[in-house]
């Protein structure tokens, strides 16, 4: 049966349960629709620069405190928009090979927590830094991009399996962690440089990614409360059924799931940190599938 490019994009995006595929196609999107303003806007020679108005004024995370009453939603949308396809493909390239390793230990929802509230997190550093270093004060920038959410990815899976090694192009084997460090250092070398705000944002993100994973292995999940609200969301807006059905007779016992306690994924998640993913047996490897199914 041949299939389109809709049902491919049906089948690995809209009905399909990985949160990892939705961020990248959301941001991959949203790169396409601000091409195309800009590509009219030159086109019929315009001058209205419709993409740096929406940007500046109604997507872009401001660097002003009360630019931001007016738009709260920007702490979203501006880790959506990228400036220039290497912005993107850079972020996506990040996103995509730490949300793989982050998903596969612990699932989608914790992915998605890491992700929006690491951006959040780099967003707040920035303003905090436009405000207080002499450096900044004279301009009033904004950000935009996935770059603090993706660092706050990659910063996490690098605290949750630092062991985990990628075998990197012209450079061979290199565990998580040094990656991690390697853009770290990078990103306060250039403090002071021409996108100082955004690399404090990216520090924003690694921290938040830190302090989750090991918020988590303590037992405290930081973004319980948005996978509420997210789940309440959801909900909200997910079509109700008129169809009743009623049963006669008793109903069926479902055989009960076996539970799986947060010590068993605790202990499971120190045993790669000191070991690596290659040392669980396959019970283990079992529970810690099953765990990030339900999460």
């Amino acid at each position: 049966m041949r299939t389109t490019i809709w049902d491919d994009f049906k089948i690995y995006v809209l009905n399909s349960g990985n949160v990892l595929n939705k961020l990248l196609a959301l941001n991959i999107g949203v790169f396409i629709v601000f091409g195309i303003i800009w590509m009219v806007d030159h086109l019929f020679v315009t001058n209205l620069n419709l993409e740096e108005t929406i940007k500046s004024l109604y997507v872009g995370f401001p660097s002003n405190p009360t630019q931001l009453l007016y738009r709260p939603w920007s702490i979203v949308t501006y880790q959506f928009t990228h400036e220039g396809f290497f912005h993107l493909l850079y972020n996506m390239m990040v996103l995509y090979v730490a949300g793989r390793i982050l998903r596969e230990f612990l699932g989608d929802k914790k992915l998605l927590n890491v992700y929006l509230l690491g951006g959040a997190a780099g967003a707040v550093v920035f303003m905090l830094a436009m405000n207080i270093f002499p450096l900044f004060m004279a301009s009033n920038p904004y950000i935009i991009g996935a770059s603090a959410s993706a660092i706050a990815v990659l910063a996490a899976a690098a605290t949750l399996v630092p062991n985990y090694t990628l075998y990197l192009i012209l450079i061979g084997p290199v565990k998580l962690v040094y990656i991690m460090l390697f853009f770290f250092v990078l990103d306060i070398l250039n403090l002071a440089g021409s996108n100082g705000g955004g690399h404090f944002a990216h520090l924003g993100g690694a921290i938040f990614g830190f302090v989750y994973i090991r918020s988590l292995q303590n037992g405290n999940d930081l973004g319980a409360w948005l996978t509420r609200f997210i789940t309440w969301l959801q909900n909200l807006f997910k079509p109700k059924s008129n169809i009743r059905v009623s049963y006669r007779g008793p109903a069926p016992v479902k055989p009960a799931k076996p539970q799986i306690s947060q010590d068993d994924i605790d202990a499971i998640l120190d045993k790669i940190a000191k070991s690596g993913y290659d040392s669980l047996n396959q019970r283990e490897k079992d529970i810690l599938f099953k765990a990030s199914k339900d999460n």
